[in-house]
């Protein structure tokens, strides 16, 4: 909770200096970069909880892997990140939206039970740093079908993209003191919508939706709430909450990598508009 305290703070000082920047009675002109468009662009400041498990054996072969739990087996259960974010309104119907996120939770722990991560066997009692980097990019295009000025539903389209990569620190039995990384990446398109109803006095309020299944490998959920505020002409605070579950199998193997997570988080930014 100090977090979300200390994005809040933050928030409240940066929305007062503006306004008194402002000064009664300045009229400022918005500026574009192409008439009948608006675009924003923006970074923010999250902290991200983290929850699941993954195996990861050694080229597919039986018996080079075991089951993890990431918080229960390696102490790894969130940590501090950051995004950068694009959005894009043109013609007051086309919805363009980007973000990537950077989310790298880490972890130290004297593990209960003897395990096998990428073929290296890591005994009882040994102490274990682990890694986990998330590179999370997230494409959508939505289409405004129903609403007035004040409000709209969007069907979206989009595709997420995550690089995934796990490193265990520690002494093995094969080899003694390793590094041992493994990196599995995948590919989601998904179908979302998209519901915003704007307040006077430029707050606005999302809410997001976007999921797919992949059949046999995988699949991804998406569900976010968000409340942006136009503190100033073109400036806009915005802090949101969001859950993301995600599964990936790797099929090119007989015996696949694999990996399952619930990323939740609460995050505020800033974004420019031009």
């Amino acid at each position: 909770m100090h977090v979300i305290r200390r994005i809040s703070w933050q928030f409240i000082i940066v929305a007062w200096v503006l306004a008194l920047c402002e000064g009664p009675g300045t009229a400022q002109e918005q500026f574009r970069l192409i008439p009948e468009a608006r675009f924003l662009l923006g970074m923010g400041w999250s902290h991200q909880w983290l929850a699941g498990e993954m195996l990861i054996p050694a080229g597919g072969r039986p018996g080079s892997g075991t089951r993890l739990d990431v918080d229960a087996d390696l102490g790894v259960n969130g940590g501090e990140a950051s995004s950068v974010t694009f959005e894009g309104v043109i013609l007051d119907s086309h919805l363009l939206n980007v973000d990537f996120l950077m989310f790298s939770p880490t972890g130290f722990k004297k593990i209960r039970r003897t395990f096998r991560f990428h073929n290296k066997t890591y005994d009882a009692g040994a102490s274990i740093d682990t890694r986990i980097d998330f590179n999370w990019l997230r494409l959508s295009y939505g289409y405004r079908v129903w609403g007035d000025p004040s409000w709209w539903i969007a069907p979206r389209l989009g595709v997420h993209y995550i690089g995934c990569s796990a490193t265990l620190n520690g002494e093995t039995r094969e080899a003694g003191l390793l590094s041992n990384t493994r990196r599995l990446d995948g590919i989601y398109p998904v179908l979302g919508l998209e519901g915003r109803y704007q307040f006077p006095y430029g707050i606005d309020l999302t809410l997001e939706l976007e999921g797919t299944h992949l059949i046999t490998r995988g699949f991804l959920t998406m569900v976010r709430l968000g409340a942006a505020w136009e503190v100033y002409p073109d400036v806009v605070l915005s802090l949101h909450c969001s859950n993301r579950l995600v599964q990936y199998v790797e099929d090119i193997q007989p015996l696949n990598n694999e990996w399952f997570y619930i990323v939740s988080g609460v995050a505020g930014g800033i974004s420019f508009g031009f």
